[in-house]
């Protein structure tokens, strides 16, 4: 028999042996490649490392294209001699010791090292991101111990680690910023824990530094300072000794001076980078729908919204509900935590965060969402109705399925969503490809209203003349063909449609002629098989207003399954008009 004191060792010792395991076979290594684990935004955190190591950050030392070969998450800048990369160097920082390591046997053993892009590197950089959330887990159940009981912690970690993202963001995607964040939130919430109950002085400098770290990652991790002041208060009076005790100069000074010495190489490389020692990275990105902050889009859209790819968050919402009701310490902060950290994620520019799995943005948050959950748990294993019990138990396993399977069956293939912003056509087939729904159905439609950058068929997006939304597509500078949307017919569903309806508005600012026409082709193995045109100048009734294109084009019986259909824009005279909100309806029958 195993003793519950012993629980907790067998639980990592088993966790730890799974996670090395499967990062190790869903991470065959290809060194510079798409399949690479450290590609676009993965290197842009990681280029610190080979640019001060190996490159001493001397562009003549770097191969031809690097940037571009491995997914331009930073760029090389030859004409000025810089390494450039908008993400700060935390990730990179955390990852040092295991980059040394892999460089150490690379050059013990004479293995080409690819620049610091081999796979001796990315096997190193996957054991990191196994290892991080190890502990994170270790810490965030220490820090979950003095809420619940070993049973309750365990199950809890057990349950956020496979029923939500970070699994994905752990094993998968490990070398994105989210489980390294992860990891720092539990050490600051255990240190904040343990420095109120015992008042050691080394537990606010481990807070103090984790805090640093995590909030160099991603700025907007600030939000946890406000723990210091509000965790585990029960008035006025212990909230006002809390902000005189930080203010103390034996705190606050010690805070500051970590604070500055973790930003101090950050400020430097911004220096040298700009020529200033503060510098924003992320250009024309930012919280730009700070007055209209896409809330909903955040947590329901099909577009990695947060309860439609971890559905388990719902019970996350249910253990706040709970602790506000019972008058449990602690509900309303955090409960005033994610509505402040769902405003944040829902100003973002790309509200979405690029191509990934659910809401990434929430990962690391998931340590304080835990102890809500914790309590929600706790609620149900002391309901006395079996059958209750058991019902909401089973939702809890169906929605930590959905999230492994929904993984193992889709995402592990199309890392981002290709649909528009409520796009449920869409997540409906993945739904099907998931097996969670059977897959007899037609897709009947496909929508784009150009707010989601993963699909967006122009090089740059614009934000002028927006018919609706944030972005709109602007011709000028794209090239004399747009495309718009292409589309094998074998993944529209089990018989192949009869026509399609085809929509798009578009607007001309001025009266010149375009001499453009919208194209439709049907391909087999890259041959024209069908094609259709439709010129544009025709449709403008006045200049600057938003007109709709509308066309309904055949598909003939000479097609199969393999058949490719392709929409697209001929601009033969690179003409600037602008394009908005796409709508395709596939029809079944002749109409």
């Amino acid at each position: 028999m195993i003793s519950q004191n012993n629980y907790g060792k067998y639980f990592f010792l088993i966790l730890t042996s799974v996670t090395l395991v499967l990062t190790w076979l869903l991470h065959p290594g290809e060194g510079i490649s798409p399949e690479s684990d450290i590609w676009a935004d993965r290197a842009g955190y990681y280029i610190y490392l080979p640019a001060t190591f190996i490159y001493h950050f001397e562009t003549r030392k770097i191969p031809a294209d690097l940037d571009i070969k491995t997914g331009a998450g930073f760029s090389i800048d030859t004409n000025r001699n810089k390494i450039e990369t908008k993400y700060t160097y935390g990730v990179a920082l955390m990852e040092m010791p295991f980059f040394l390591s892999a460089k150490l046997v690379s050059h013990t053993f004479g293995m080409n090292d690819e620049y610091g892009f081999s796979n001796v590197y990315s096997r190193m950089l996957n054991l990191a991101a196994v290892l991080y959330l190890i502990l994170g887990l270790w810490l965030l159940k220490k820090f979950l111990d003095h809420y619940f009981s070993q049973q309750i912690t365990l199950f809890v970690i057990l349950l956020i680690f496979i029923g939500t993202n970070l699994f994905y963001y752990s094993i998968i995607e490990g070398t994105m910023s989210h489980v390294f964040s992860f990891c720092l939130f539990s050490l600051y919430l255990l240190s904040l824990k343990k420095f109120f109950k015992t008042g050691l002085y080394r537990y606010f400098i481990w807070l103090s530094a984790a805090f640093s770290l995590a909030v160099l990652i991603r700025p907007t991790n600030a939000l946890l300072l406000i723990f210091f002041f509000f965790w585990d208060v029960t008035g006025r009076v212990q909230i006002a000794n809390r902000f005189k005790q930080f203010l103390r100069p034996t705190f606050i000074i010690p805070f500051i001076v970590i604070l500055f010495v973790t930003f101090l190489p950050q400020m430097i490389y911004w220096k040298y980078l700009s020529g200033n020692w503060l510098h924003f990275s992320y250009r024309n990105e930012g919280f730009l729908n700070w007055q209209n902050p896409m809330i909903l889009e955040v947590l329901f859209s099909p577009v990695n919204g947060l309860f439609l790819y971890t559905p388990l968050a719902i019970f996350f919402l249910a253990g706040i509900i709970i602790m506000i009701v019972r008058k449990k310490i602690n509900g309303w902060l955090i409960s005033a935590t994610f509505i402040v950290l769902t405003y944040i994620c829902a100003s973002w520019k790309m509200w979405y965060f690029g191509c990934s799995f659910g809401q990434r943005s929430f990962v690391e948050y998931y340590t304080i969402l835990a102890v809500p959950f914790g309590f929600f748990i706790t609620s149900i294993f002391r309901i006395d109705k079996f059958y209750v019990r058991s019902l909401v138990f089973f939702f809890i396993f169906l929605f930590v399925s959905f999230n492994l399977v929904f993984f193992l069956r889709v995402w592990k293939y199309d890392t981002c969503y290709f649909g528009s912003t409520w796009d449920w056509d869409h997540y409906r087939h993945n739904l099907e490809r998931a097996g969670y729904l059977s897959p007899c159905s037609n897709i009947s439609s496909f929508e784009n209203d150009f707010e989601n950058l993963a699909i967006f068929p122009a090089s740059i997006p614009s934000t002028v003349f927006v018919r609706s939304g944030i972005y709109c597509v602007a011709t000028k500078g794209s090239g004399t063909n747009i495309p718009l949307f292409s589309v094998s017919l074998d993944n529209l569903g089990y018989s192949m449609p009869k026509e399609i309806e085809f929509e798009v508005w578009m607007l001309k600012p001025g009266k010149r002629p375009t001499g453009a026409f919208l194209n439709y082709a049907l391909y087999n193995t890259d041959k024209v098989i069908y094609s259709e045109e439709e010129k544009l100048d025709p449709q403008f009734n006045k200049s600057g207003e938003w007109v709709i294109i509308k066309k309904r084009f055949i598909i003939p019986d000479m097609c199969d399954r393999s058949t490719q259909m392709k929409f697209s824009i001929e601009n033969p005279g690179r003409s600037l008009f602008y394009l908005d909100d796409l709508s395709i309806r596939y029809c079944y029958s002749w109409n």
